[in-house]
Order: C-alpha cells, then structure tokens, then sequence
C-alpha cells in the first residue's frame, strides 16, 4: 500500500555545488511528499532565509567557503527543520553530534540512501510544534497531519528514555560514529561483529573495541546495513563475520563471539542469510 502525505514537506538546498541541487532536485521529484522550496548557494544567504520560509527539511553541505553548514548550524540557534547534512567527505558526519541532525548524506548520493534519510524525517514528524494547533505528533504517539501513519519514537523503549539526540550514534555510508562518555569513536561497519542489548545500553563488539553505548537496538537495526539482523531481542550479528551456526546459537569469527538465535526470529534470520551473503 502506497503511503502519501496530505501536504508535502518543504525542502530548502544549501550547497555551493550546483550539480548538489540538481541531484537533490532530482530526487524529491521522486518522492510524492517532498516539494523542492528554495535553494541557496551560500551559508550566509541561507540564515535569512530559513526563518522566513521555515522549510521541513534542510539539506546541508559541510564544506562551504566563507560559512561551513556546521559554523551556520552554530550561529542559526535553535532550527526547527529537520537537518540533513550532505558532503563529498565522511569524515565531516562527526560535526554533526551537537547539532541532532537527521541524518548524514555522502556524495555522491544516490536515490536509496536519499529516501532512507527523508524517511526518518517522516518517521520522527515535524518537529517544529508551531506549525500546527496542537503539539508534536511524536509527543502524544497520534498521527502527525503531514504523516498519516503512527510516529514512533525509535530513540527510546517503550518504558523508559535513553539518550539525548546529541548522543546518538552518527551513521555515514560505511562506518558510525558512537559516543562513550566524552569520547567518541568511529566504528567501520565490515569492522563490527555483534552488538548485544543491555536494557537501556547495548555493547558493540568490534576487531579494535567493545564500547559499551547507551541507545537502543532498534535504533540501530533501522540505520545498519542489510547484513546486520536481529538473531534475538538482545542481538544484533554481522552476517558477513558467521563461522558456523550450533543449535540457537552463532558462532562468529576471529575472536569467539558467541550470540543466540531466538525461536520467534530463527526462519527471518536463516532466511536472509543468502542475501547477505550474495
């Protein structure tokens, strides 16, 4: 079933690029429920304009001159529209930490990894309450009139709060970046083996590190590659780093990890395995 919001949500471009703008334009032409509003070519332009059009969603470059998107995030305050940042460089999705961007956009960009970052836009709703008579949809669990469909919240369990947005993970196209107290660590997905729920924590077990992170495992689970799956409520395992399956449990490669297969997820997990593999 085809899933279509009554208004669209308003896109305002910022990139010096303009081969930048014409893939982003090509994109939302794709998407029903996006509306290209306005483009900037500067950082500087941009502080003026979004407070006079209040757009949905901002699409950001990092590395602009005179202005970076992360300098303009820092003078701008408080932005209602949800920020996705977007660069030629990965390196740069870690300056987005105290920012709570949506999501983090490496060029070039392709139209999967496009629509992945839009769909956590509608996913959390529009996070600027003002737009409408009541508050957030997310805050209530009702649906958001710009999103027919429930919000749900993946940042928290359903009983208690995890942790800011600040210090959620930071996902790129082939690593994330977790924060551990004042640290913060890139982590290589090919890197990572399992991760493994301890209520409102998870430990990732990876070739350099086992950092214990406080966030969710659904959170993660919707933002890892493909050939993560959930084995059981508590784990997530690599595909790619299995050395051979006993009964309910996973044995992975290198360095023992051992994690479980769950009744409820056993046929799900088998049954993708030769996707991950392929």
């Amino acid at each position: 079933m085809k899933l279509e919001a009554t208004t669209p949500l308003q896109c305002l471009i910022i990139d010096d690029e303009s081969s930048a703008h014409k893939t982003l334009k090509f994109h939302m032409g794709k998407v029903p429920w996006l509306e290209f509003t306005h483009s900037c070519m500067n950082a500087v332009r941009a502080l003026e304009l979004i407070s006079s059009i209040r757009p949905d969603i901002i699409f950001l470059d990092v590395d602009m001159p005179h202005l970076s998107g992360i300098e303009m995030l820092g003078l701008a305050g408080r932005i209602s529209a949800s920020v996705i940042l977007t660069t030629a460089h990965e390196k740069f999705a870690i300056q987005g930490y105290e920012y709570d961007v949506t999501d983090f956009l490496l060029k070039p960009i392709s139209f999967p990894r496009f629509l992945r970052a839009v769909n956590k836009v509608r996913e959390r709703g529009n996070p600027d309450p003002s737009r409408n008579e009541r508050p957030a949809a997310a805050a209530t669990n009702e649906p958001h009139p710009h999103h027919p469909f429930q919000i749900v919240d993946c940042t928290r369990p359903a009983d208690t709060a995890l942790a800011s947005p600040a210090d959620s993970p930071v996902f790129a196209e082939k690593m994330m970046w977790v924060k551990v107290d004042k640290n913060i660590y890139p982590l290589e997905y090919k890197h990572i083996y399992m991760i493994q729920s301890y209520g409102n924590y998870v430990q990732i077990y990876s070739r350099a590190h086992k950092l214990v992170v406080r966030t969710s495992l659904t959170l993660l689970l919707k933002n890892l590659p493909p050939h993560f799956i959930q084995t059981h409520r508590s784990y997530i395992i690599n595909s790619a780093h299995i050395s051979h399956i006993s009964g309910n449990e996973i044995y992975l490669t290198d360095l023992g990890f051992k994690a479980m297969i769950s009744k409820e997820l056993r046929n799900d997990f088998l049954r993708r395995l030769p996707v991950s593999y392929g």
